[in-house]
Parts: structure tokens; sequence; C-alpha cells
């Protein structure tokens, strides 16, 4: 299974949970770097680094150091620039319906939200985007929220299915309705919650075209660390 798919001429690559770098022509866009390190990058630096929020599987100024050209900007959820402020980062903070312009794109702000990535604290936000001429969507953490459709139409989305913290295959197949998407990218599985890509895409078989992309970096949490994530995601609470 390959890690990259090219849609209309933009590169979509998933390296780990939630983590892709996006790339259309001389323009490198990459979303939630966990666990990237120079030899991931090699010439394809961002331009443009998004933060969807401050949960360490999301945020890790390791790998943002390592994929990010000096003084490209960073658009983060308002939780998460001020997680990265404290660690001496500057982001841009972007809220839902908020918009800003950014390595000459325009990113729009749109609510994801659950118990455990509360909408009240500011701490998760999607990301709207055009690159390449296609419509960009990535969810970052959330259940499928009646705001969803605010993201709608898009040409690309991507969204969780793992549960446990997230929509499960089922939900996620309702949000790729909700946001109307042409194809679909399953990501946060595999990594410290199970979720099937498979089931996802017969969920969605009849809306969407899935693609499904294996990790480049195939390493999940040690089992005893997942099954305490499986015993902390009992404290999420549905929107």
């Amino acid at each position: 299974m390959t890690s990259t798919v090219t849609l209309s001429g933009v590169e979509f690559t998933r390296y780990i949970q939630s983590c892709f770098k996006i790339k259309a022509g001389n323009t490198v866009v990459w979303i939630d770097p966990l666990r990237i390190t120079p030899a991931y990058v090699g010439q394809d630096k961002a331009d443009l680094v998004l933060v969807t929020h401050p949960h360490q599987d999301h945020l890790d100024t390791t790998a943002i150091h390592a994929c990010r050209k000096e003084g490209a900007p960073i658009v983060a959820s308002p939780a998460a620039a001020a997680a990265l402020s404290a660690k001496g980062l500057q982001a841009t903070a972007l809220w839902e319906g908020q918009s800003t312009a950014a390595a000459g794109l325009s990113i729009t702000s749109v609510p994801g939200y659950n118990g455990l990535h509360p909408r009240a604290q500011q701490f998760n936000t999607g990301f709207r985007f055009q690159l390449g001429g296609l419509t960009i969507y990535h969810a970052g953490d959330t259940d499928a929220v009646p705001e969803l459709a605010q993201a709608g139409p898009v040409d690309v989305a991507m969204l969780p299915i793992g549960g446990v913290f997230v929509m499960d295959e089922a939900e996620a197949a309702q949000a790729a309705a909700m946001v109307r998407a042409e194809t679909v990218i399953p990501t946060h599985y595999g990594f410290a919650t199970g979720g099937d890509p498979a089931r996802f895409a017969k969920a969605v078989s009849d809306t969407a075209v899935v693609a499904i992309l294996a990790p480049v970096i195939p390493r999940g949490l040690p089992a005893p660390l997942r099954l305490l994530v499986k015993l902390m995601g009992r404290r999420r609470k549905r929107w």
C-alpha cells in the first residue's frame, strides 16, 4: 500500500497519525507534524505549518523544527498557538470561522470538537484551504458535529476514524457526507487506537472516493500505552 497519492497534481503523503505533507508545485504544507526528522523531510520543507490542537500526537516542536523552512508561518488553534508560544514558536491563532492569509494561501478555521477536545477552550480546529486548484480540509480531532457542514464542499477531506478520542468509521462516513467531499483520506488510526480504513471505505463507497494511505512511519505506541490510551478515552463525552 502506498503512503502517497497524487490528486489533480497535488501530492498527499501520510506520515503517522494525522501528520500529512501536501505539495503542489513549489508550495509545501505540513499538518500536525509528528516524529518527523530531516531524513523524512528531504527538500520538502514547509512553506506553511498547520497545527490543529496541542495534544502530543499532533503538536511536536522537534518535528516542526525539522520540517519547517526558517521563518515559515505557523497557523494553529488558539490553544495550540498558546502551547507553541510557551515553547518559543510563534503562531497565528485561528478560531472558528476566522480566516488568514499565509504562504500565499487563504486558510479558514472550521469547528471540530468533542469532550476531549473542548470547544470552550478553543482547543481543536479543522483547516480548509486551497492548494493547486483543490479545496482541501483537515479535520484535526473531532466528532461528526453539525458545524462540519461549514467545511463543504471540498475536493479532499482528511478525517479521523480511530474512535476512542475521535469519531469512529461510521461517524466519519457521516462527516464525509456532511463536508461533501469528493475524495476522503482516513487518518488518526493505527498509532494509539484501532480503526479500520476498509470498513470506513465501505461505509462511504456510494458518496466519495476513499484513498487509504499507509503511514510512512509505521511505529505505533507500545501495547501498555495503547491500553492506557483506551482507558483515558473513556473520559470522552460526546458533544
